[in-house]
């Protein structure tokens, strides 16, 4: 009998090699799954908000770095029913307006940058924390900046912060300066080691409007020039050639330019030149096609923004990020006298 099994089981596994799958292929993709359950009850967001702040005005306010990045700190109170020990990271996300999502932060456990009771909140957002928890949240609160989970309000959050059943979690993204002025929606959510997570903590912050003037030049040099006629400064699209003038917002809105020239002066005679001319064009930013065409004349002590010709009453745009050529002309009088003049011009720049 013992033999008959042997041959039997020798003959099973025979065919199995025979029956099983056709090796006529080099390699298979096949689709791989699987489910991560958190047991419990997932963590939630007791409370959150964002520093700095530039206004005076209820809520988040936050103002642009010309032509540079705004540091902004998310902080995030979060607890969960199962002990803070069982919170395993907090994330972040910032949308547009629109709800499409700008960036995402996440502080993961033990790496995450806990603020402890004894801890400081960075307020003024030059990344470092200077202010007391308790005296932070208190001024947040009376400003209306801070957004609560359900339940939750000051006085309950600050007690479990200090007695340690809730943890209050700093995450740093930054803005671009170019950003669009609006209100950035900004959502929190904890999970928990298990993988579960909670419900969101929405709320909201502007990221305000300005606008800011970046120049290549230091001097508009019309060197030596024709008396009763147009001379000309030609300037281009290139920040790196200060002989030919060029302007720039460096501001997340678009401007418009205002110009004030004072009389040049002649260096012996005390004469003076105080006809100016400035020419501005908006072009298409994609197809180089000249969109607005600007030009405007002006005497020295008026200031006087570019506006398109024909239409004084409509100013050239300049759109941020856009280097923009600007051209200056002077106009010397019949019977100007020989001499070497000078003054100045100042050029502002105004939201549009």
């Amino acid at each position: 009998m013992k033999k008959i099994a042997a041959i039997v089981l020798t003959l099973v596994l025979v065919l199995g090699l025979i029956g099983g799958p056709a090796l006529a292929v080099d390699q298979e993709t096949v689709d791989t799954q699987a489910t991560v359950g958190g047991s419990g009850s997932p963590p939630f967001i007791c409370a959150k908000f964002e520093t700095p702040d530039h206004s005076t005005a209820p809520g988040t306010q936050i103002l642009p770095v010309p032509e540079g990045q705004r540091l902004v700190k998310f902080y995030v109170v979060v607890g969960d029913p199962n002990g803070v020990d069982d919170i395993a990271s907090v994330d972040v996300t910032v949308r547009y307006p629109d709800g499409t999502e700008k960036f995402q932060l996440r502080a993961i456990r033990p790496t995450w940058t806990l603020i402890p009771w004894s801890g400081l909140i960075d307020m003024d957002g030059d990344c470092t924390g200077e202010t007391p928890v308790f005296e932070a949240m208190s001024s947040l609160d009376a400003q209306g900046r801070i957004a609560y989970g359900v339940g939750q309000d000051l006085g309950t959050v600050l007690y479990d912060i200090e007695n340690g059943k809730q943890l209050l979690i700093e995450l740093v993204g930054e803005m671009d300066y170019h950003q669009p002025s609006a209100d950035y929606i900004v959502e929190a959510v904890g999970t928990d080691a298990g993988g579960a997570t909670g419900a969101p903590v929405i709320n909201t912050f502007l990221y305000l409007s300005i606008v800011a003037l970046k120049i290549d030049f230091s001097m508009i040099d019309f060197q030596t020039v024709n008396i009763d006629a147009w001379n000309y400064v030609l300037g281009d699209e290139d920040m790196t050639t200060p002989a030919r003038p060029t302007v720039q917002n460096v501001g997340n809105d678009p401007a418009k330019i205002q110009l004030l020239a004072t009389p040049m002066v002649g260096a012996v005679n005390g004469k003076t030149i105080e006809d100016f001319d400035a020419e501005m064009d908006r072009k298409d930013k994609d197809t180089g096609a000249i969109v607005q065409e600007g030009r405007i004349e002006f005497m020295a002590g008026v200031p006087t923004v570019i506006t398109e010709i024909g239409d004084p009453t409509v100013p050239v745009m300049l759109p941020p990020c856009t280097p923009t050529q600007i051209d200056f002309s002077l106009h010397p009088p019949y019977g100007t006298i020989a001499d070497a003049y000078s003054g100045t011009m100042t050029i502002t720049i105004l939201h549009y």
